[in-house]
């Protein structure tokens, strides 16, 4: 029965879209790289298609013109791509007409007894014959060889519709074997493919015997096929160029055979076309790959013809293939086995069958009128909808009735081929897969659609994955990377995983190694017996760390059988509260330093795999885990650390509501800190707070009342007279350990400067402060001049920023995160990650916690290319990706938190981006600009901060990073990432680790004694921290001289670079940092620079005995 299909191929429009003159149906896709930078992204020759600030032309356009851009971007991706055959490829013309001449006079040779015919070649010739290594060949069989019937350059070369989607261009030459080379039984047991083995040898040997001195030849398989071997003609080296080979072809020598050569019926999915091992009569087990391999063969000028008439029949077909061969290679999948059995030619087969009148339920699925474009995503759709392992199709074969197979099957009755005989279960999942990440990224209005589609590279493993460990295969006779075996091995592996991992993971991908090119005077490739299989897993975030898991019930004998067979003496059978009775399994979660699908993987490459070799922990699996603090990795609840902040804040707020004795009541209390939202780097425990000197802030707010002052200073001094009260109400409370009243000195007097310290019995500090929600109007009116106020106006604009931050963006912030953690379980781990990769590098006070979470935020909510992550390591690594890639000069960063930013919102945040960029071209003021649907003005958390200098550090350590990873995949050490470049700095400020306690309680002066002494004061030392005071004060005094850098968990280094604007300049009276004369020069007026020695002597005296020492550069 036929799926269906969800393309509305009845609403069809005819459009008027260019001609073009060339088509695309290579048969194999390359898996060599795209024309790309080392990022993975198109060159940026071309300023309209790969300059990084693309979105700049994008974002202010919608609807028609937005559509019109976005044809214009393919246009000149398809103009990119095709290459310029007249001034590329006039050598390797010459050397095709070589070849074809050399074939052509190879003299007919009478069948000989395959023995003696392999003894001919290989000792005569030096020329090996690449039989199949599993299938020996019969004595009795007759090898000879006759003249091609016909040798045609084949391919998209010939039509000249090739595709630069690697540096080396595939030239397709197909020779068709005669058909009296071949007997009526020759499908049968490998014979077509000794005879056809033998063919290639000969052909080999004629070419090595004409002793071609500009080509190179190998023997490969075609597509990774042991049973098709073929010949690859490459130019030699170029001596000149340190023997590297500068030419960009290479001709590929197949073979064919003519359609009726076998009759169709006896080579079906459903036959069997091997013997027996028991009773030599044919087998009843079907061979559908053997007989697609021969059926392939047979129906390649057929296949070829019909994609000539789809492009003649529409316009569109051959840029809809270019398309669709750039998104595949985008996405590491091809032709070939190991590179899923999916490429170029597929798609160009399977566009082909849509178009087809009676493709499905009478009618096509595409219209021949269709944009290039349309017809693209239409196939995605298609192959996102359609299951074709569950629901096999076929077209134009309503005899043929497909049985249940464990691939997917697309029959094409016109030529008895499954078009997909080459995918294996899990690269089709994950050629769906792909197909439903580009469709959803086509809906989402803030993805940027034509790199997501053609530009970023998304075959990185340990970016795609969730998860990679590695199969070991190093027993003495088992290759993995022999391509005869890894497909059975794969299998396999794919089958024991996919039962033992369960709902924990949605996608299981065995990685087949490719074959590599291979010497004339050798059988098979060279073997690797110590090879590995990677396997890749996209895990589900909230099964994957299940300490218990079900299984069948008692009274299912078979599967409990099963199930203990599988699982061995780890099952047991258990009564759980509901009643059943269930086979269950129960991982132990004492050990914290593994997670349990690490001992998952163990248990089962130890009880299904120790045949092949040592067992194997998972390569990348909780390697970045280990990294965060208070995290164990077997714990099911990855906010469990959070519990008990969130607790006590929970009892806090009951007791704060309890009090009595206030003039107004509690309306509100806010939770306002990264404590309360499961983002600190440390989680606070009892009597340790997460950050030394950082409290867990909160807010409350009061009920409206019309006695509030309407003076702005009057609001401050209100304010402190109810947190004296609040402090005596709940000082009586049994759960508060201590409480006092903070008050900051500040120049600034509009700024808020009091709040209430309390110390709860559980060791907890929080610090509490009062919102008034008229405030806000009041500032807003003194800035505007309606209301006197004796603050200038750059104070009263500060004190607006501040309190816009601090009582309105960050109360939301906090409520937003907390809900999106609890819907993105690892949203929290990634976020503390990331900030421990933010301090690691000395960028603590540069980049905010809210700027830092809103970019691991948008790794969940806009994950595309990629679904959302399902471990650590691949959250982490995508959301560096991401500002390693990030345009921040000319691309704003905009994170949907939920989905409700529309179009005219996401304009009105481009538009207000252009504004500050025209405001502040020099971005002097705003660098980075950083918008949500909860604060669409962008500048919250990047006002002044981070500076130009400093966001272009960031980005270039995101892209160090990436290229770190890209460099040593699953040998990477994680820690490595959080190594800190000291080199760059020019002061580097070495501090005592815990000496600062020491130094304030010893010290005999005042001012250096903590000011609250005995019970009181030692209750609130957790948050007393002199490391981040003594840097607070460095950035006072000395900010405008020098930019400071520290590590705001670790406070032991202090870095610094000096401001270019104190160098050498023109001497003048008031400059603001100490200064030393230079020597003068006949002519010039005497300068001055900043005398740094002096400098450092003041910091290093400013510093005391807390500073070990200070290098400089």
């Amino acid at each position: 029965m036929n799926p269906t299909v969800n393309i509305r191929a009845s609403k069809r429009r005819k459009l008027n879209q260019p001609s073009f003159d060339d088509d695309n149906h290579n048969k194999s896709a390359s898996t060599e790289p795209l024309p790309l930078n080392q990022k993975g992204n198109l060159r940026r020759s071309d300023p309209n298609i790969s300059r990084p600030s693309h979105y700049e032309t994008t974002r202010s356009l919608d609807g028609s013109a937005r559509a019109d851009l976005f044809k214009l971007q393919l246009d000149e991706l398809l103009g990119r791509i095709r290459p310029k055959y007249e001034t590329k490829f006039a050598k390797a013309d010459s050397e095709v007409h070589r070849l074809r001449g050399i074939i052509e006079g190879i003299p007919n040779q009478e069948g000989l007894p395959a023995p003696e015919a392999q003894k001919f070649l290989e000792e005569s010739q030096s020329v090996c014959i690449p039989f199949p290594k599993l299938f020996p060949v019969g004595p009795k069989l007759l090898l000879g060889y006759s003249k091609p019937t016909n040798i045609n350059v084949v391919g998209s070369y010939a039509r000249k519709t090739s595709v630069l989607l690697c540096n080396t261009t595939t030239i397709d030459m197909a020779v068709t074997m005669p058909l009296d080379l071949f007997q009526a039984n020759d499908y049968r047991d490998y014979r077509y493919f000794h005879k056809r083995a033998y063919y290639i040898a000969c052909i080999a040997s004629a070419i090595k015997k004409a002793k071609v001195p500009t080509l190179d030849l190998s023997f490969a398989y075609q597509d990774d096929n042991p049973l098709q071997p073929i010949i690859v003609a490459q130019p030699c080296p170029d001596e000149t160029d340190n023997g590297r080979s500068r030419s960009s072809w290479r001709i590929r020598i197949l073979l064919a055979a003519n359609d009726d050569v076998f009759p169709f019926e006896k080579t079906m999915p459903t036959k069997s076309c091997m013997k027996s091992t028991v009773t030599g009569a044919p087998g009843d087990h079907p061979t559908p790959t053997y007989n697609a391999t021969l059926r392939s063969e047979c129906s390649s000028l057929s296949s070829l013809k019909q994609l000539h008439q789809s492009s003649v029949r529409s316009s569109a077909f051959r840029d809809a293939c270019m398309l669709g061969a750039v998104w595949l290679r985008q996405r590491g999948l091809g032709t070939s086995l190991s590179a899923g059995g999916f490429g170029q030619f597929e798609w160009a087969t399977l566009l082909s069958i849509l178009m087809r009148d009676g493709a499905l339920a009478g009618r096509s699925v595409l219209s021949t009128g269709y944009s290039s474009y349309q017809q693209f995503k239409a196939t995605l759709q298609f192959l996102s909808s359609s299951d074709l392992i569950s629901s096999p199709m076929q077209v134009q074969s309503p005899d043929f009735k497909p049985t249940y197979t464990k691939s997917p099957m697309l029959f094409d009755g016109s030529r008895g081929l499954n078009i997909l005989y080459k995918m294996s279960p899990w690269s089709y999942r994950m050629l769906r897969n792909e197909a439903q990440n580009s469709l959803k990224a086509l809906n989402d209005p803030l993805a940027d659609h034509f790199r997501i589609l053609f530009i970023n590279k998304v075959d990185e493993p340990s970016k795609r994955f969730d998860l990679i460990f590695r199969v070991p295969v190093d027993k003495p006779g088992i290759e993995a990377s022999r391509t005869d075996v890894a497909p059975d091995l794969a299998e396999l592996i794919y089958q024991k995983f996919c039962y033992g991992l369960g709902d924990r993971a949605t996608l299981v991908y065995p990685q087949i190694r490719s074959t590599s090119l291979w010497p004339l005077d050798s059988r098979t490739p060279p073997s690797d017996n110590s090879a590995d299989i990677s396997v890749g897993l996209l895990l589900h975030p909230e099964h994957c760390r299940r300490t218990v898991d079900r299984g069948p019930s008692i009274e299912d004998k078979i599967a409990s059988a099963n199930f203990r067979k599988y699982w061995g003496g780890k099952a047991e059978l258990r009564r759980f509260k509901d009643g059943t009775i269930l086979e269950s399994l129960i991982w132990d979660t004492s050990d914290s330093k593994q997670a349990i699908i690490d001992l998952i993987i163990s248990h089962v490459l130890g009880r299904h795999f120790s045949q092949f070799g040592q067992e194997s922990s998972s390569a990348c699996s909780n390697a970045f885990d280990r990294l965060l603090p208070q995290q164990t990795l077997s714990q099911p609840d990855m906010l469990g650390p959070f519990s008990a902040i969130m607790g006590s804040f929970g009892s806090l707020s009951k007791s704060i509501r309890a009090m009595e004795g206030l003039p107004l009541q509690i309306r509100q209390i806010f939770a306002a800190s990264p404590e309360l939202r499961y983002s600190s780097l440390y989680a606070p425990l009892a009597g340790k707070q997460s950050r030394p000197g950082n409290p867990v802030e909160c807010l409350v707010q009061f009920e409206g009342s019309t006695r509030w002052p309407e003076d702005l200073l009057a609001v401050q001094r209100t304010k402190i007279a109810f947190l004296l009260k609040m402090a005596d109400s709940i000082g009586k409370d049994a759960s508060i350990l201590a409480v006092r009243l903070r008050l900051q000195r500040s120049k600034r007097k509009l700024l808020e400067q009091s709040s209430l310290d309390i110390k709860t019995t559980d060791g907890m500090i929080f610090r509490l402060q009062i919102y008034h929600e008229r405030e806000l109007g009041m500032l807003e009116q003194a800035l505007n001049g309606r209301v006197a106020c004796s603050a200038s106006r750059e104070e009263i604009a500060l004190a607006l920023s501040e309190h816009k931050r601090k009582f309105i963006q960050r109360p939301t912030h906090t409520q937003a995160v907390t809900t999106l953690s609890t819907r993105y379980p690892l949203l929290s781990l990634t976020i503390r990650l990331f900030k421990k990769w933010r301090d690691s590098h000395l960028l603590s006070s540069h980049l905010a916690d809210e700027l830092i979470e809103l970019i691991a935020i948008r790794t969940f909510v806009c994950p595309y290319p990629w679904q959302p992550p399902g471990s650590l390591n691949s959250a982490f690594l995508r959301t560096l990706t991401f500002v390693a890639g990030w345009d921040w000069q000319s691309e704003p960063l905009i994170v949907d938190f939920n989905s409700e930013l529309n179009k005219q919102d996401i304009q009105a945040i481009n538009t207000r981006f252009d504004a500050w960029r025209k405001l502040d071209p020099g971005m002097n003021r705003v660098a980075m600009f950083a918008a949500s649907n909860i604060d669409r003005e962008g500048i919250t958390w990047t006002d002044r901060r981070p500076a130009k200098i400093i966001a272009a550090r960031f980005t270039n350590l995101a892209r160090a990073a990436c290229e770190l990873v890209r460099e040593q995949g699953l040998d990477l050490k994680p820690g490595a990432l959080f190594v800190p470049s000291l080199g760059d700095y020019d002061i580097i400020i070495h501090l005592k680790k815990q000496g600062g306690d020491n130094l304030v309680k010893k010290s005999s002066f005042k001012n250096l004694q903590i000011e609250s002494q005995g019970e009181e004061g030692d209750a609130f030392d957790a948050i007393f921290n002199p490391q981040r005071l003594f840097f607070d004060e460095l950035e006072e005094l000395y900010g405008e001289d020098i930019v400071f850098f520290y590590n705001e968990s670790t406070i032991t280094i202090i870095a610094g670079l000096w401001n270019p604007q104190t160098g050498p300049r023109n001497w003048k009276v008031g400059l603001e940092y100490s200064t030393m004369p230079l020597a003068k020069k006949e002519g010039e007026e005497e300068q001055v620079t900043i005398n740094k020695a002096a400098v450092l002597h003041d910091i290093a005296r400013l510093g005391g005995d807390m500073i070990t020492k200070i290098d400089q550069k």
